[in-house]
């Protein structure tokens, strides 16, 4: 029973996948009033905070047992040149702490004749820690709290009771129908006009859960919510944003990191094939051919078949229309 709602008939499940939808445009938003935040308390302008430090940050979702996300973050203030640099004296943790206590009364307006004016904010839980340097006497060193972050990089939607592959009829994308090229809308025959790759009553979850993602199908039906994508993201229920994102100078850049596996896979595979060191001022090009077959494979030509009987059934549809 753990988060579960005590009396279902009057919790806001619409305005709990709202929060989830819009959950990293108000962490976007936060970013945005902390910088400003920080410039109050030093009494500065926010030009002259920005030529003197720099904030930087790295952030983690998490899912509840309730189905709402919330953030495990780690911000740090740095030079105007980030890492390389140390910030000003002046830049303690205490300002940093209270200006992250300031930003987080940000909310987010939505506006629906559906569901009416909501307020989106942050809840009253909030806990703000100083991370000391690694091997001090403090509660949070940096190693620690980098493993604690890491260990959040590695959980989904899953954890909450919900599922892990989307829920929307991909032939449709959803919609319940194609539309013919004059525009004449043909029921989807893979998802029987539902819109639905699985009937949300067959779903394996909890009946909160469920409830969760029926909310989010029947506001992604709305216009004013198309954008978003509620359908799509019915199985993290409204939660479309990354697990993980930081700012541009909190540490070293994703592609980098991608370089750097290349590279070491490419030298990996050089050892095994026993081939000479490469030299940079040429290019090594290997390569090799084997026959795997002709045709469709099974699943290729259940999909043939598939698409052919769709083909035949709009021909057929728009020659009964011309009649």
């Amino acid at each position: 029973m753990l988060g579960t709602p005590l009396n279902p008939a009057t919790y806001d499940y619409e305005g709990a996948v709202l929060f989830n939808a819009h959950a990293s445009a108000l962490w976007a938003r936060f970013t945005t009033y902390l910088r400003r935040e920080i410039a109050a308390q030093l009494g500065m302008t926010q030009k002259a905070a920005r030529a003197v430090l720099r904030v930087s940050f790295a952030k983690v979702a998490e899912y509840q047992q309730c189905g709402l996300v919330h953030f495990h973050a780690v911000i740090r203030l740095d030079g105007p040149d980030g890492t390389s640099q140390p910030p000003p004296p002046y830049a303690t943790v205490t300002v940093l702490a209270d200006a992250v206590r300031a930003a987080a009364r940000v909310h987010v307006t939505v506006e629906s004749d559906a569901v009416g004016e909501r307020e989106l904010g942050w809840g009253e839980q909030l806990d703000v820690g100083e991370i000391a340097a690694f091997g001090t006497d403090a509660e949070f060193t940096d190693q620690a709290v980098a493993a604690y972050v890491a260990k959040y990089a590695t959980k989904s939607a899953d954890a909450s009771g919900t599922l892990d592959r989307a829920l929307y009829c991909r032939p449709c994308q959803g919609r319940g129908a194609t539309l013919l090229p004059h525009g004449t809308p043909l029921p989807c025959t893979a998802c029987d006009g539902t819109g639905q790759a699985l009937p949300l009553s067959r779903l394996a979850v909890a009946r909160h859960v469920r409830r969760m993602i029926r909310t989010c199908w029947e506001l992604g039906k709305l216009p004013e919510f198309a954008h978003l994508k509620f359908r799509k993201w019915a199985h993290m229920l409204g939660f479309r944003g990354h697990f993980s994102t930081k700012s541009r100078s909190y540490s070293t850049t994703l592609g980098a990191l991608r370089d750097a596996r290349r590279a070491w896979r490419t030298e990996q595979a050089r050892a095994h094939a026993g081939l000479p060191e490469s030299d940079p001022t040429t290019t090594l090009v290997v390569g090799h051919w084997d026959y795997l077959g002709s045709g469709y494979s099974p699943g290729a030509a259940l999909l043939a078949a598939d698409v052919w009987h769709r083909k035949e059934l709009e021909r057929q549809f728009a020659a009964e229309g011309g009649c």
